[in-house]
């Protein structure tokens, strides 16, 4: 660091200070500095510099898949705001196991991170132990409605339950199901279960609930689909846990000739690209992806700096209902 200080003709302290936030140092000073980075190959130590100031410039977020589009959303959005202020994220994949989440916790936490990121309210005993134990700012994601642990961005997963069977009970249906990835894997899933079964049955309203055994896959989902309507023929609704769920169901009724919606509405949850090609185009619920990323890297970046409102570490961003053919 000496050396490049040296050759940038700048302090080793104004290279530290570009290393650690460089958004804080002239553009000047800046492009000199990266010269002289790039002219000697240098490589900063992270581990000990975090060792030194008992903080490194790692943050890590932990979801619970990285194969869901509206999560990589997230994580490119607030990667990108959390580099320009000098960050790094440090990523770990759950695959919906909380004690893999807990594995994860203790491995990143061993980085002297500056921040966590979880998704959830879910945690094992031992990981909120390790979290409650901690002065790491610590945002819980992708959820609302709870008292979380630190700082709070996201949306009510009960709330998308009552959106999308608030508008299939403006459309008649009232003999519905929900199909859904395993609860067990995905307890998200099972709080919008919860706010569609609640309007629905106050309308008057019948709700058949059937769940994957593994992850989504459209023949286990066609398959669970025939068996549903063999047993109830009546049914004339599906709200799905998602849209790849919703695809299956879709994909299904295509093969069996069931119309859709005339036979069979249907609705997911992400709004993924796809949604808008299906035939026909999927009725889905938008959440706010990149505002979720956005957000976080505000409040992590205040919190850092101590200029955190208590007021804003709470943030219930909503969702959109995107109504299209299928219902």
């Amino acid at each position: 660091m000496e050396e490049v200080a040296q050759l940038a003709d700048v302090s080793p302290s104004t290279v530290s200070l570009y290393l650690r936030r460089p958004d804080e140092v002239s553009s000047r000073r800046a492009e000199k500095i990266q010269a002289a980075i790039d002219r000697l190959g240098y490589l900063p130590n992270t581990m000990a510099g975090g060792l030194a100031s008992s903080r490194s410039n790692v943050i890590g977020v932990i979801v619970p898949t990285i194969t869901n589009s509206f999560f990589s959303a997230t994580l490119e959005t607030l990667e990108r705001h959390l580099r320009a202020a000098g960050y790094q994220l440090l990523i770990g994949n759950t695959e919906f196991d909380e004690l893999r989440e807990e594995e994860l916790i203790r491995s990143i936490m061993s980085w002297n991170p500056a921040g966590l990121v979880l998704t959830g309210f879910q945690h094992t005993r031992k990981s909120l132990s390790l979290l409650t134990q901690s002065d790491i700012p610590v945002v819980e994601m992708w959820d609302y409605g709870k008292q979380g642990l630190d700082m709070v961005v996201g949306f009510s997963h009960q709330a998308i339950g009552r959106l999308v069977a608030e508008h299939m009970v403006h459309k008649g249906y009232r003999h519905t199901a929900f199909l859904s990835t395993n609860f067990q894997r995905d307890v998200r899933a099972a709080d919008r279960y919860q706010g569609f079964r609640n309007v629905m049955e106050a309308a008057g309203g019948q709700v058949q609930l059937r769940e994957l055994a593994g992850r989504s896959n459209t023949e286990e989902t066609g398959q669970l689909l025939r068996d549903l309507m063999a047993e109830q023929p009546e049914i004339d609704a599906i709200c799905c846990s998602n849209d790849m769920v919703a695809l299956g169901v879709m994909f299904e009724c295509q093969r069996q000739g069931w119309s859709i919606p005339d036979r069979i509405a249907i609705a997911g949850f992400g709004n993924q690209d796809f949604t808008a090609s299906t035939v026909p185009p999927m009725t889905t619920v938008d959440p706010p992806r990149e505002e979720i990323g956005r957000h976080i890297a505000r409040l992590l970046l205040a919190r850092l700096k101590n200029d955190l409102p208590d007021a804003e570490k709470q943030l219930d961003l909503g969702v959109r209902l995107v109504i299209r053919e299928s219902s």
